[in-house]
């Protein structure tokens, strides 16, 4: 141990173990120093040459702005990058409408097998509606058929109306009645012994009353319903011998019940009252007691003129 002064002073009294340690630590940090320090002087270096490098391709790329090769290149780059782009958003549409798509087509599908279901039905059903359709055909030929029967019958009834109430006997040969497909409209045709049409309104007002008799009696009975016939004014426009075959032939049958509103002595004379008054079931007279009533005065068919002429003095 080295001798100091008796003015030295001791800052550190280590013991032989601290300083060995410190020894240690001395030559540790000398050598770590120098290898950390070799090393990041190495790195230094490699980095500095790569700096160099990187900093020559700049230099070259920045010459290399102004080729045209290198500008042609980097047009074609931005174009490819906006197509790549707009690709892009091509691809998302796409793949919003492959999703529509599919929710179309599950909903398809669905109508598909409802549309398959029915079709089954349909086929299970099929013989039925075939003699469904058999049955429809066999309807439309007899409703034809019926059609034409009753027209015929029609035709007929008319033709013997006509014969059997007019005193112009042969006058009218033949009665053809048209009815349109639809069955709503109906047209009566007369036609002479020539076979000439003729017209209705060359017919005089008695002969018209008898084809209008005629037709109500046609059509009664083609109806065959038993209702009430009501008849204003019966004889006016008859001349003597129609108002007796109207009496004798028409009234009587026309109907199981005939309801006449003529006025006496104008448009029913007596005679032509005792030709009917044996089909007569009852009578009434309409008794004006004043302009604003009227009452119903009963009377036998017997004494039905008797007691008009005593109401209204018509002796």
């Amino acid at each position: 141990m080295p001798d100091f002064s008796e003015t030295h002073t001791t800052l550190h009294d280590f013991s032989d173990i601290e300083t060995n340690e410190l020894n240690t630590l001395v030559n540790t940090l000398k050598n770590t120093f120098r290898d950390k320090f070799t090393s990041i002087n190495d790195k230094y270096s490699r980095s500095k040459n790569d700096l160099d490098s990187i900093r020559r391709k700049i230099n070259a790329a920045e010459k290399d702005t102004e080729d045209e090769y290198i500008a042609k290149l980097r047009a074609d780059k931005e174009r490819l990058d906006h197509r790549v782009i707009s690709i892009g958003n091509d691809i998302d549409d796409l793949r919003e409408k492959i999703g529509s798509f599919k929710a179309e087509m599950k909903t398809l599908k669905q109508r598909q097998e409802d549309l398959r279901k029915k079709i089954d039905d349909s086929r299970r059903y099929s013989e039925k509606d075939s003699i469904t359709q058999r049955q429809i055909e066999n309807l439309k030929h007899f409703i034809k058929e019926f059609k034409d029967a009753t027209k015929k019958k029609l035709e007929e009834n008319i033709l013997n109306e006509l014969n059997g109430l007019m005193h112009k006997k042969g006058f009218i040969k033949k009665v053809v009645v048209d009815i349109n497909q639809a069955g709503d409209d109906v047209d009566i045709n007369l036609f002479n012994a020539r076979n000439e049409k003729i017209d209705k309104g060359s017919l005089s007002m008695g002969e018209r009353q008898m084809y209008a008799s005629a037709l109500l009696k046609a059509l009664v009975d083609e109806s065959d319903i038993s209702f009430p016939v009501f008849i204003d004014s019966p004889m006016q426009k008859f001349d003597k011998d129609h108002a007796e075959n109207v009496i004798k032939e028409f009234y009587p049958n026309v109907s199981e019940q005939v309801v006449l509103f003529p006025l006496i002595h104008k448009e029913l004379t007596e005679s032509e009252f005792e030709l009917l008054k044996p089909n007569i079931s009852k009578a009434y007279i309409i008794h004006n007691i004043s302009t604003d009533a009227s009452t119903f005065e009963e009377a036998t068919p017997e004494n039905l003129i008797k007691k008009y002429n005593e109401l209204y003095n018509a002796n």
